[in-house]
């Protein structure tokens, strides 16, 4: 995601912003506000999220408001590059949102190469089973934010037990778990990032309650983060790691039928093979 200002004049700014398939964001309600936006689609498929029907914007659409009476979700069905006009000047404040949360998930496959394009595709896949799961609004808004920030705890884990190739030790392991603690240490002070703080936390519990740090068990397991546990152990998988390599697709899919009603919650584990078909 990047974010060009263009013009400024007055109170408007004019800007370019270029978003990565499968992303989500939105624009908020304002009774209040008194400014002007305006986007108009430049390149790929956007579709705004309705409760009727979904809405497909290609090159050549464009939108605008002056208040919006509720949140407007979107969706990035093929990489798009957005123009938009805005007053009151908006860019700062999007910039350093935006900035943060892609200069967090960059900093953990910075440190942790194997890794690397890891929560791009969990994002992507964990939004699809979202969706399939009836998940919507903000609801789906914190799944992409968790999804894509699942792991920023690891940066606080040394890099020796994070690329360590032999099996880690109890001192080790005990380290490797707590980067989902670690994890809402760095984000929930984002007050934005508030609901997705509490998936990080749970992403590594069990559905049988086996799991860490809680040992939450079944619904006790918000489903967001139920949905990137999921994920999170294909991706792994199907990737080659530093103790071990990939595993093929049709043995991975095996893998979560297997753990289906132990790690993983049943329901999940078949939306979740049902957009692979779909992919």
């Amino acid at each position: 995601m990047t974010l060009e200002l263009l013009a400024r004049r007055g109170t408007f700014e004019i800007m370019r912003q270029r978003i990565a398939e499968g992303k989500l964001f939105y624009l908020d309600p304002a009774s209040d506000w008194e400014g002007f936006e305006f986007l108009y689609i430049l390149r790929g498929v956007l579709v705004l999220k309705d409760d009727d029907q979904d809405v497909s914007l290609t090159v050549g659409d464009y939108l605008h408001h002056r208040g919006l009476d509720e949140r407007a979700y979107f969706r990035v069905e093929k990489e798009v590059e957005i123009l938009m006009v805005a007053s009151p000047p908006t860019f700062h404040l999007m910039r350093e949102e935006t900035q943060g949360i892609m200069a967090l998930a960059r900093s953990v496959e910075e440190k942790d190469p194997a890794t690397e394009g890891h929560c791009h595709r969990l994002e992507r896949l964990s939004l699809h089973t979202g969706e399939r799961l009836d998940l919507s609004g903000d609801d789906l808004v914190a799944l992409s934010d968790a999804a894509y920030l699942h792991d920023v705890g690891k940066v606080k884990v040394p890099e020796g037990i994070l690329n360590k190739r032999g099996a880690l030790d109890e001192a080790e392991r005990e380290e490797i778990e707590r980067h989902p603690a670690y994890g809402v240490e760095i984000i929930a002070g984002r007050r934005s990032l508030g609901a997705a703080a509490e998936l990080v936390a749970a992403h590594h519990e069990w559905f049988d309650g086996t799991g860490y740090p809680k040992g939450l068990e079944g619904e006790e397991i918000p489903l967001g983060a139920r949905i990137i546990a999921v994920v999170d152990a294909f991706d792994a998988m199907v990737t080659d790691r530093p103790y071990r390599p990939a595993m093929d697709l049709e043995r991975a899919r095996r893998e979560l039928e297997r753990c289906s009603g132990t790690q993983f919650d049943p329901r999940v584990v078949k939306a979740f093979l049902e957009v692979l078909d779909n992919e």
